[in-house]
């Protein structure tokens, strides 16, 4: 019991450091989304056709259930669960807008 809570600790801390790295990337600007490691997904959700953007970290995820390049999360306008394929969906944020977004900033 305890090795699993050294790992979950772990990986907890190596999510916290590359999120505090990836904010203190020199050159990085609002635009730029952390400097390149966030990603960003302009989505459609197929239940109620509301669009949003959605900001993600590849490879880790701690409001969604990770599906391969996609993921399953409420969308935040009709709160329905869905899967979302982000990774076909991601948009550049420096000429991409949308009032309405979610995930890290």
């Amino acid at each position: 019991m305890e090795a699993i809570a050294a790992i979950v600790a772990g990986v907890v801390f190596v999510a916290l450091v590359i999120i505090f790295v990836s904010r203190q990337i020199p050159g990085s600007t609002e635009g730029s989304r952390a400097g390149g490691l966030v990603q960003l997904s302009h989505l459609k959700c197929e239940k109620c056709g509301g669009e949003f953007d959605y900001a993600w970290v590849p490879f880790g995820s701690f409001t969604a259930i990770r599906l391969g390049p996609s993921r399953y999360f409420a969308c935040p306008i009709c709160n329905k669960r869905s899967v979302f394929d982000i990774w076909d969906t991601r948009v550049d944020p420096k000429t991409h807008h949308c009032d309405i977004q979610i995930g890290p900033s």
